[in-house]
């Protein structure tokens, strides 16, 4: 299974706060979630939750869900999670994302992103994906990566130009991005030295047990 965070960015929006404080997305945000899932009720919800709460709605109503070759995906989507009209920060939706591995961020308008805006120690791929008005009037998905120092590169290859129909090819190549881009960001130092103080402390507690039973 696994999580993945979507983050709606406006027009002229270049802070991660700005960005964590948009209410609701736009017409075209709601659109590019259902290319990439179904909207699902929390309460009740029996499948993989991702750390959403499905008891009592403490991390909303709804979210955006999926499946890739047999693999579950729940998404951890900014304008579904709570919003704060006190907390300009909004922690409860940066909890989420901010511990992300992988985020996208659908971004609205020619005001350029800089990746270093999120900051988190686990965001480690960030995908830009912008909507782009064709000349017949149709919607094509722009589509960029931005890799923290250490993460390898990895596969499917992206198209050049990165332009995107909307429809089952973007759908698939953006999931089998994610999932690689995830697993690549494993072999990056900051996650090694995680795994191995893991492991340590794991193989610690063996032998604490085995010699307690001795």
């Amino acid at each position: 299974s696994y999580k993945f965070g979507i983050l709606y960015c406006a027009e002229g929006q270049v802070t991660e706060e700005d960005m964590f404080s948009n209410e609701r997305g736009s017409d075209g945000f709601e659109k590019f979630l259902n290319v990439i899932g179904e909207r699902v009720l929390l309460k009740g919800w029996t499948k993989y939750r991702a750390g959403l709460d499905v008891k009592d709605n403490s991390t909303g109503t709804h979210s955006v869900y999926t499946t890739y070759k047999g693999f579950e995906i729940m998404f951890h989507v900014s304008t579904l999670l709570p919003y704060s009209v006190h907390n300009p920060q909004q922690l409860e939706r940066k909890r989420h994302l901010g511990n992300d591995i992988c985020v996208v961020v659908f971004k609205e308008g020619n005001t350029p992103f800089d990746p270093r805006a999120l900051v988190s120690e686990f965001n480690h791929v960030i995908f830009l994906v912008s909507p782009k008005q064709q000349a017949d009037g149709k919607v094509k998905y722009f589509m960029e990566l931005g890799l923290k120092s250490g993460v390898p590169a990895f596969g499917p290859e992206l198209p050049f130009p990165p332009y995107f129909d909307s429809g089952s090819f973007f759908r698939e190549l953006l999931l089998c991005k994610l999932i690689n881009g995830e697993r690549s960001a494993y072999k990056a130092p900051a996650f090694q030295n995680k795994i191995q103080r893991t492991r340590g402390q794991l193989l610690s507690a063996l032998e604490t047990s085995y010699n307690n039973q001795k």
